[in-house]
């Protein structure tokens, strides 16, 4: 028989397992869903169930926070693996990756404990964190890229590697400073940006989780064939600030059709 203290942990790894987001729509998303072809509300009905499914501790794969206000046609050419477009890609997964680590360590909580620790775990502490203010820093990032020659478009994903390195040394820092040794949170109150590129025409979803009502908001979704995003990103934001302050309607996904 399980101990009392292993038999909460098996619960609450199951809740943990078992929570899932709600999902809803806004009127606007409602209707350009509507407008799509069967094929398309397929994908993207399917991209619902992934966010609903992976629930608010997990961030739906190829989702990110960084929104494109612009794309240059050029650079919004995503048919070839390996191109400086698929780069921009990996690049915003990283780079959110990575300013929600550093927010984490640069904290008044975290300062706190810094300013108690000896040179030793001091010295852990700053190495680990000027590796990854440079690993964020797109300056060095882009460098590096411009002088690299052209690589295989077979190669494993950069993002993915850099993510894990990020992990590594965010998990040094917090057991140098005494910390319980966890994960960023996958959400925060911003927008996250799910596209699909491929086949085109391609699209994009703009949504939000809320983690503390467990509720992720789709606000809108475009086709990727525009050249300029600013209206639109402008405008889900002003949604998805009224939903946060409950003044917005939201529906469920069951009624987009």
């Amino acid at each position: 028989m399980l101990a009392a203290n292993d038999a909460l942990d098996s619960i609450c790894l199951v809740r943990h397992l078992l929570v899932m987001l709600q999902v809803l729509t806004t009127d606007e998303f409602a209707e350009w869903f509507g407008a799509l072809d069967e094929s398309a509300a397929e994908d993207v009905a399917t991209a619902l169930d992934v966010v609903e499914r992976l629930g608010p501790s997990q961030a739906a794969p190829g989702s990110r926070e960084s929104l494109l206000w612009y794309e240059h046609p050029r650079v919004s050419r995503f048919h070839e693996p390996g191109s400086i477009a698929w780069d921009f890609e990996d690049w915003g997964a990283f780079r959110d990756y990575a300013r929600r680590v550093l927010l984490r360590i640069e904290s008044p909580r975290f300062a706190a404990r810094l300013a108690r620790l000896g040179p030793r775990e001091t010295a852990v502490v700053f190495e680990s964190l000027r590796q990854i203010k440079r690993a964020a820093d797109p300056r060095a990032r882009w460098t590096l890229k411009l002088g690299e020659a052209p690589r295989d478009p077979s190669s494993a994903a950069r993002s993915t590697d850099a993510c894990a390195e990020m992990r590594r040394l965010y998990r040094a820092i917090l057991a140098a400073a005494g910390f319980e040794v966890t994960d960023v949170a996958a959400h925060s109150s911003a927008l996250r940006e799910l596209s699909r590129r491929l086949p085109a025409p391609g699209f994009r979803l703009l949504y939000g989780v809320d983690v503390g009502r467990e509720i992720a908001l789709f606000v809108l979704g475009e086709r990727l064939n525009r050249s300029f995003y600013g209206d639109s990103v402008r405008h889900a934001e002003s949604l998805w600030k009224q939903f946060l302050e409950g003044n917005l309607r939201a529906i469920e996904p069951a009624q987009l059709r």
